[in-house]
């Protein structure tokens, strides 16, 4: 059966993510696997009717807090290890790390929107490239959880939180990157409109 219009290859999607660790991609491609499985036993109308009713999202834990971010804005994800601080910066603003060539920075979720990290919490593993607006960012992560698609009427909005699509009843933060990224204080420390720092980092 043809595909339905303006669906997406999300093996392509998936295939071309950049993962340095290879642990982590086949821990992740086998969820995702079994997700598809899922998704084939489903009735052709019922795809057809998902593909143009949901949201497909990267979703990750930062802390308690379980988020999703949409995954054609998702360009690879790094293990956190690689991280350059940066002195005379905000607190989201956790460094700066090269990524073939690129200098990317990588921000905490947590102290951008104010939420106080647990003192015997375990650092971030993992740093997800994202890129909106012209800005190539990485958000820490506590783990990667896969991609899943959201039916749109599950995406509840939130009040008084610009940055979020919406909430799902499963509690998963659906971020609104392209608003967050025009936020103008993620244009700090030296960032320019690129995404990228003025001085390299080995």
């Amino acid at each position: 059966m043809p595909a339905p219009p303006h669906s997406i290859d999300w093996e392509t999607v998936w295939n071309s993510l950049d993962w340095d660790d290879e642990h982590r991609y086949q821990a992740d491609e086998a969820e995702r696997l079994r997700q598809r499985a899922r998704q084939y036993a489903a009735p052709a109308k019922i795809k057809a009717e998902l593909a143009e009713d949901s949201r497909s999202v990267l979703t990750f834990e930062l802390g308690k807090e379980h988020y999703g971010v949409d995954v054609m804005l998702v360009r690879g994800v790094r293990p956190a290890s690689r991280i350059a601080r940066v002195p005379g910066t905000p607190r989201f603003y956790q460094g700066v790390m090269n990524v073939r060539g690129r200098i990317i920075t990588v921000m905490d979720l947590r102290y951008f929107f104010d939420i106080a990290p647990e003192a015997e919490a375990s650092p971030p593993e993992e740093v997800i490239l994202v890129q909106s607006n012209r800005l190539e960012i990485g958000l820490l992560a506590h783990q990667v959880n896969g991609m899943v698609s959201i039916p749109l009427a599950d995406i509840r909005p939130v009040e008084h939180m610009p940055y979020m699509l919406g909430m799902t009843g499963g509690r998963i933060v659906v971020l609104n990157l392209v608003q967050l990224f025009d936020d103008e204080r993620l244009i700090v420390g030296g960032l320019n409109t690129s995404g990228q720092h003025n001085e390299p980092v080995e």
